[in-house]
C-alpha cells in the first residue's frame, strides 16, 4: 500500500487499481473492483482522463485558429475571434475543473455537499486554480 501520510497531492490517482490495492489487506480485490465499477467510480475517473484529452484538443484547436486568423481578413476574422474565445473559455472552465482540490470531504449521510455544486460565481474564463482559491485552500506548491 502505498504511503498516505504525506501531502495529498503527490499521492498517484486516475486509477481504480490504486484503490483496489490500497483496501487489497482488508477486502478482496475483486470485490472493490466490482463495487468502484457500480458505483460510478471507474466511469467518472475515466471521464476525468477524457475531459484532460479534450482540454489538450481545444488547445491545438485554439493555436490553429490563431494561426488561420493571421491571413484571415473581413468577416472570417471576426469569425475565428469568437469561435477561439468560446474554444479558450470553454478549456479554461475544464481546465479550473481538472485542478480542484483533490482533499474534498462528503458527508457520512446520503446528501450532496454545497462543493458538488457548480459554485455561481464561477467565470467564463477562470484560472486554472480558481477552485484553490474560492474554497480558501492553501495551494500547493508545483
Amino acid at each position: 500500500m502505498e504511503n498516505l501520510n504525506g501531502d495529498i497531492n503527490n499521492f498517484r490517482q486516475n486509477h481504480p487499481e490504486l484503490v483496489v490495492r490500497d483496501l487489497a489487506d482488508a477486502v478482496s480485490p475483486e470485490l472493490v473492483r466490482q463495487v468502484l465499477k457500480e458505483r460510478g467510480v471507474n466511469k467518472w475517473l475515466r471521464v476525468r482522463r477524457l475531459l484532460i484529452q479534450l482540454k489538450a484538443r481545444w488547445k491545438d484547436q485554439i493555436v490553429a485558429t490563431l494561426l488561420e486568423m493571421r491571413t484571415a481578413t473581413g468577416p472570417r476574422r471576426e469569425y475565428l475571434r469568437g469561435y477561439r474565445k468560446a474554444l479558450d473559455d470553454c478549456r479554461q472552465q475544464v481546465r479550473a475543473l481538472c485542478h480542484s482540490p483533490r482533499n474534498v470531504d462528503w458527508p457520512t449521510k446520503m446528501e450532496w455537499p454545497e462543493s458538488s455544486t457548480l459554485p455561481p460565481d464561477f467565470p467564463d474564463h477562470p484560472n486554472k486554480r480558481w477552485f484553490w482559491r474560492h474554497d480558501g485552500i492553501k495551494e500547493p506548491k508545483t
